[in-house]
């Protein structure tokens, strides 16, 4: 089964979807100038953390959102790399699943500077937890794809 369906590719691609659309959406209200539809108020305040200058990019008027979409679609191809050589029965490429987890490392590492950002806020976003909670466990999963490859 692991031949059609390589343990945890179908889980990342979920992940990644799942990402892209949050992503997606907080990307679009932020173009739009509308508050995303969540809490206001009180310590979880998605708005208050939306539109903060931890929302975007430093030095830029880029929304963090966007590279979070663009994160996602990176994590979800290489996963998919992953189940198309499977279903062909080849070999994934021998760099794909350590490759995996430094963009899920990397990922990780922003996720812990928008956390930062939140404590700083004394603010918490529900969307932003949510796309939090999609990157640690893509981490997870890659590294638990990684000490299953062969050798």
């Amino acid at each position: 089964m692991s031949r059609r369906f390589p343990v945890g590719g179908m889980t990342l691609i979920a992940l990644a979807l799942v990402g892209i659309g949050v992503s997606a959406y907080l990307t679009v209200v932020h173009y739009a100038g509308v508050a995303p539809v969540c809490t206001v108020g009180g310590v979880v305040d998605c708005g208050a953390v939306t539109s903060s200058s931890y929302s975007m990019v430093p030095a830029t008027s880029i929304p963090v959102s966007l590279l979070g979409v663009a994160w996602f679609a990176v994590s979800g191809g290489m996963a998919l790399m992953a189940v198309i050589a499977a279903r062909h029965g080849s070999a994934e490429p021998a760099s794909l699943r350590i490759g995996h987890v430094l963009w899920a490392v990397i990922g990780v590492i922003v996720v812990l500077y928008l956390v930062y950002g939140e404590i700083d806020l004394r603010r918490l976003c529900e969307w932003c937890t949510a796309v939090h909670v999609l990157v640690i466990a893509s981490l997870l999963v890659a590294i638990g794809r990684w000490q299953r490859a062969p050798r």
